[in-house]
């Protein structure tokens, strides 16, 4: 796997899932929806597996798909 990918897929779910568990990440505006920038974030990955489909090794492939569903699955119960 290459480490590089791994980081980004990994580093982007972080962001994500922190926001999505209620942290405000220093200097963003109280008004700001840190929903709304954990979508973006999810819809990021969704894009970088979309473009990248085909020329992933298999671990790469499984990283991204299970780090997506995770989140949107985090994403839909902090709808709730």
């Amino acid at each position: 796997m290459n480490p590089q990918f791994a980081s980004l897929v990994l580093g982007l779910s972080q962001q994500a899932a922190s926001l999505l568990e209620g942290h405000r990440p220093e200097g963003m505006p109280e008004g700001g929806s840190v929903k709304e920038v954990a979508r973006a974030l999810i819809d990021t990955l969704s894009m970088l597996e979309e473009k990248t489909k085909g020329n992933l090794e298999g671990d790469e492939t499984r990283l991204l798909t299970e780090t997506l569903t995770a989140l949107r699955f985090q994403f839909l119960r902090a709808d709730s």
